[in-house]
């Protein structure tokens, strides 16, 4: 796996991953609110299996793509147009994981002309959403994800814990998504690669993760019921970080939109246990 760049009219500088199948179906996936393209490692034997060229972007702030002062998620769409231009693709397919999601469906309002097909995964909902499920340590964490005075401390906190006290931080969240935490158990390797691509997304700091989770909170900028794109939206009925009523509120309100709720997974383990449907399903609903 090598990392590639483009360096955009403004002067800021993106970076990507490819897993794979070269010469496959072309995929942009984005990473959740606290990843990195590194992401693609969790899927990329899947991608493999399935023929999919998984090309994974870091989004600005984030591992190795420049911090991108007073961002919307509206900007994304370009900025996903200017790495598919640089890498000769006319019309492709968007998936999104937990952050990702929002971005997957921007993608789908912004650039509708050469989305082929959407998936979302574990996806973040808008403002309005019910948050019924969700796990009370997470209910505050997206209280304080709207305000980033509030939210930056606890980011660096967490960042801190993550990378000096690994086998204490992933308890914790096993404890909190025990879903996640019974599939590390079985994977190790799915367990490192989660941190590995989360202490990648950090190595600027946490400015571009505070500044993302805010976007969250606040108007979106697209409509979600005028999207055209077929879209699959997957969730763990185990997730306690990602609200199943996310899920459920966003196959509503966008047209079409089909709804799979994986029954014993959680936040991480519906996109790694399910990998080859959702990349499956994302070929059937470009077909």
């Amino acid at each position: 796996m090598s990392t590639s760049h483009v360096d955009l009219a403004d002067g800021r500088r993106l970076a990507w991953s490819e897993y794979g199948e070269p010469g496959g179906r072309p995929v942009l996936f984005f990473h959740g609110g606290n990843d990195s393209r590194l992401a693609g490692a969790l899927i990329a034997q899947a991608a493999q299996r399935r023929g999919v060229r998984l090309i994974c972007v870091d989004r600005p702030g984030f591992g190795e793509s420049t911090f991108q002062a007073g961002r919307r998620l509206t900007d994304w769409p370009d900025d996903v147009l200017a790495v598919a231009d640089d890498l000769g693709l006319e019309r492709f397919a968007v998936l999104g994981h937990s952050g990702g999601g929002p971005h997957a469906l921007a993608c789908a309002a912004g650039a509708s002309g050469r989305v082929t097909a959407v998936a979302t995964v574990s996806s973040v909902a808008p403002p309005g959403a019910s948050n019924a499920g969700l796990h009370p340590a997470f209910r505050v964490v997206n209280v304080l994800m709207s305000s980033r005075r509030l939210y930056a401390p606890m980011a660096r906190s967490q960042l801190k814990q993550m990378r000096n006290s690994t086998d204490r931080w992933l308890k914790m969240w096993g404890r909190m998504q025990p879903a996640d935490g019974e599939l590390f158990d079985r994977q190790p390797q799915v367990r490192d690669d989660v941190v590995a691509e989360m202490e990648e997304g950090a190595r600027q700091g946490v400015d571009g993760i505070v500044l993302e989770a805010a976007l969250y909170h606040r108007d979106w900028g697209f409509d979600l019921a005028a999207i055209s794109a077929p879209t699959w939206v997957w969730h763990g009925a185990r997730d306690r970080q990602a609200a199943v009523a996310w899920a459920e509120y966003l196959a509503e309100t966008i047209p079409g939109a089909r709804l799979t709720l994986a029954t014993d997974s959680g936040h991480f383990s519906t996109l790694v246990e399910y990998a080859d449907d959702i990349l499956a399903g994302l070929a059937e609903l470009a077909d």
